[in-house]
């Protein structure tokens, strides 16, 4: 799961003018994104108080390397601001400001969660023009919709992309995260094991 952990440590881009040129291919991108899509996506997420699923993560580094694959499962709890991600023998817990990822054999590693993409779910009110958010395009490939934005952290821009299956219920689906070394971590949540508006007992989010 190292390749996820990767993700805060993307460095910065310099300014070109080939930069220029795509800032304004940007702008002219953004103009076409479908607002209305977009806000109903923004006010799912903003009530969306809990959420359970099972899930799976698969880590794609390419170069004819086999996916590392990992079945799991996420809790999340919005009011509380906590979150949770159990894959493989791995454990990812988001609560009080700090994400702590404890691997097997290995000494847990911690991180400001507003540094990393779960910062972006556990915000009380998720706006897409919100500081530190730029949403690049928003497409729908048959009943999926796929948000792609970056997310800023003190170390640079995070590309990711938010997977939204809007009938007959709007659902998260998953998300996936590029990585600086080129890899791509996906999550999947499976939508029949998915459940929302439930309660979560606390002890869920502590790190056994």
């Amino acid at each position: 799961m190292r390749a996820f952990l990767l993700i805060i440590a993307l460095s910065f881009s310099a300014i070109s003018a080939d930069s220029v040129t795509d800032n304004n291919k940007q702008k002219a991108a953004d103009s076409a994104i479908d607002e209305s899509k977009l806000k109903i996506i923004e006010d799912f997420l903003s009530t969306m108080d809990t959420l359970e699923a099972d899930m799976t993560m698969d880590i794609d580094s390419g170069n004819n390397i086999p996916p590392e694959h990992f079945d799991g499962k996420i809790w999340l709890d919005r009011k509380n601001k906590q979150l949770r991600l159990n894959y493989g023998k791995s454990t990812m817990i988001a609560k009080k400001g700090t994400l702590i990822v404890a691997q097997e054999n290995e000494r847990p590693q911690e991180y400001a969660t507003d540094d990393t993409p779960a910062g972006i779910l556990l915000r009380p009110s998720i706006s897409f023009k919100s500081e530190g958010i730029t949403v690049k395009s928003l497409t729908q490939i048959e009943d999926l919709w796929q948000l792609f934005l970056t997310y800023d952290s003190p170390a640079g821009s995070i590309p990711v992309t938010l997977y939204f299956k809007p009938k007959p219920i709007m659902i998260l689906m998953g998300w996936a995260i590029q990585n600086p070394n080129g890899s791509i971590t996906n999550v999947h949540l499976n939508p029949d094991k998915t459940h929302m508006a439930i309660k979560i007992d606390p002890s869920v989010f502590k790190l056994n």
